[in-house]
């Protein structure tokens, strides 16, 4: 069984997803997000050997009316909305089609959860990387936004009722 935890010195040097922007987050841009408390990311870690075989990072996140619109519909949100961006979300090829990318997103939809009991936060928000991404998600209850390619959400609700 993998493990999840925050991202912290963990070995990243190993890690490729098949993505070049992905991969380079993890092994450049992650720790200095971190730090500056700009994102959080969470890695998953191979139970043999400890490396890093997946990882989600997230982030504050905003609505504004013009994609409140494109999500809801014109008019029928009058004001921004509240959300968490999952930013990032890769698992190293060695380790694809194991169910760890289902495991890293049940893992961010936990936290979202936690974050929204203590925060106002009404939805999650992605913006996939490809179609086969929005596939993905769409798997796990996200819905794509109106007229925004590749951008999906999930509300804490829905989210709620799938990890009850």
């Amino acid at each position: 069984m993998i493990r999840i935890e925050k991202l912290a010195g963990q070995d990243r040097s190993r890690f490729d997803c098949g993505v070049a922007e992905l991969n380079t987050w993890l092994t450049t841009q992650a720790s200095q997000q971190q730090r500056k408390d700009n994102a959080v990311t969470f890695v998953a870690l191979h139970p043999d050997d400890g490396r890093v075989v997946g990882y989600y990072s997230s982030l504050n996140y905003r609505l504004d009316l013009e994609e409140a619109a494109s999500a809801f519909g014109v008019g029928v949100r009058r004001f921004p909305v509240p959300a968490i961006l999952l930013a990032r979300l890769a698992v190293c090829r060695s380790a694809q089609g194991q169910r760890i990318g289902e495991q890293l997103l049940v893992h961010a939809m936990l936290n979202a959860t936690e974050v929204a009991a203590r925060v106002g936060v009404e939805l999650v928000v992605v913006h996939a990387i490809s179609d086969s991404a929005v596939e993905f998600y769409e798997r796990y209850g996200f819905t794509r936004f109106i007229d925004v390619d590749r951008s999906l959400f999930i509300t804490l609700r829905a989210i709620r009722k799938i990890l009850a």
